[in-house]
């Protein structure tokens, strides 16, 4: 199991993160990234870690 967090204060609002997430648990709100399904439904892939050029995320396996 695995879980994405995201340090919003570090998003600059690119939106490349919700349209590369495969489990669709990321999305953009017109200013930054959220997290808008369940954190622990990541898979583990960290797309979103490769496609942000801020850094914001990190996924960590539980």
């Amino acid at each position: 199991m695995y879980m994405v967090t995201l340090n919003e204060e570090a998003c600059t609002g690119c939106d490349s993160c919700a349209d590369a997430c495969p489990a669709q648990i990321l999305a953009f709100n017109g200013e930054h990234a959220s997290i808008s399904g369940d954190p622990c439904d990541c898979m583990g892939c960290e797309t979103c870690v490769l496609v942000c050029p801020a850094g914001a995320f990190t996924v960590q396996e539980l």
